[in-house]
């Protein structure tokens, strides 16, 4: 937790959050403004994010004080971090964000001279509806989320206020790759507990006393959880079962050859479509294999000679249709002893035939694979 003007009576006061994975740190700026707050949070690599919150008050309009802002602003944007993001309330009901334009004409309004901040340190603004509200007033938008990449904030939320509060509360995607630190996982070793312990304490407890009628249903069941709490911290060891390197390892190589594979398929697939015309029967083949449904036989006419006759989708029906079809065109041979051939009179003998080896290869190597 990060916090800032908490504890004294100057100021509405800052606080974020940070999950405890996340390894982050405050940042301290040179600009004297009294509301910020920028937390660096180290990501993948060299890169990390800048965190920033602010809360500016409508009741200083002084043209200083929006120049400590501006000034604040471009010194976030000059420290060299990659991602940059930040929110808050800046309190300027005037700005039309959908055009980006101040009211009126005047080059030094507060509002122009923030909007030309902003474009000259080349941040995205990325709020587009009003975000507070109050019975018959006019919505503002006044709550903005500044990040210095225009894809940097997805799925933005307008959710319900909290409490009393009369802005809404926002919620967002925020794109970044950061390393998780990895927590120790504590688990219970309930095997070797101490029951027979566990056992006298409890017997030691006076429930009639301690389970009272007049009391609360809740009021027990707090009282008879916070025992089993204590029996359970005292008498029940843990230990830490930390993040195996081996298994980091596997992911690792299970990673390269995962994108060594994709690779040789990549280069295999262009190989095919290159050679396409040569041999359409292999492009065609390997797009079939990835087929997800396969093809079977369709409904079958249950007379092959008349197409106007009902189908079957029975398999049975289509199996005996198709042996009854096949076997038609089968010959039929007579019963009974074999008929010898017809003598035939060689008038004229073959002589013997020398086939090279080159010609078997020339010929063999003008054939059409493809038509095979």
């Amino acid at each position: 937790m990060f916090g800032k003007n908490l504890d004294v009576d100057t100021g509405r006061g800052l606080l974020l959050y940070i999950d405890k994975q996340l390894d982050a740190s405050q940042v301290q700026m040179n600009t004297e403004f009294q509301e910020n707050l920028f937390i660096k949070i180290n990501l993948n690599q060299s890169d990390q994010l800048l965190l920033g919150l602010i809360y500016r008050t409508p009741s200083n309009r002084s043209q200083e004080y929006t120049k400590q802002l501006n000034t604040l602003t471009t010194e976030a944007c000059s420290k060299g971090y990659s991602h940059i993001l930040i929110m808050g309330d800046y309190n300027f009901p005037e700005i039309n964000w959908d055009s980006w334009n101040s009211p009126g004409e005047s080059t030094e309004s507060n509002e122009y001279k923030f909007l030309e901040n902003l474009q000259e340190n080349f941040l995205f603004q990325h709020v587009t509806r009003p975000t507070r509200w109050r019975g018959t007033n006019t919505p503002h938008t006044l709550d903005l989320i500044l990040t210095n990449e225009e894809n940097m904030i997805s799925n933005l939320e307008y959710q319900s206020p909290l409490g009393k509060s009369d802005h809404c509360t926002m919620k967002f995607d925020f794109s970044c790759y950061t390393n998780i630190k990895s927590k120790p996982k504590i688990i219970k070793l309930f095997s070797r507990g101490n029951y027979i312990k566990i056992k006298e304490e409890l017997d030691n407890i006076k429930w009639s006393e301690l389970l009272q009628k007049e009391n609360d249903i809740n009021e027990n069941w707090r009282s008879v959880l916070s025992i089993i709490q204590d029996m359970d911290k005292k008498y029940i060891p843990t230990k830490e079962r930390k993040q195996i390197e081996v298994r980091k390892e596997y992911n690792k190589i299970r990673n390269q050859v995962k994108s060594r594979v994709n690779k040789l398929k990549r280069e295999y697939e262009k190989n095919l479509s290159e050679k396409a015309k040569e041999n359409p029967k292999a492009i065609w083949s390997y797009i079939k294999s990835k087929t997800k449904t396969k093809e079977g036989i369709g409904d079958l006419h249950l007379d092959p000679e008349d197409t106007k006759s009902d189908k079957t989708e029975d398999n049975r029906k289509k199996a005996k249709l198709l042996v009854e079809y096949f076997s038609s065109v089968f010959t039929k041979e007579l019963d009974g002893v074999v008929p010898s051939p017809t003598p035939v009179l060689v008038t004229k003998v073959m002589s013997n035939q020398k086939i090279k080896e080159e010609v078997v290869l020339k010929y063999l190597n003008a054939l059409k694979i493809d038509k095979l």
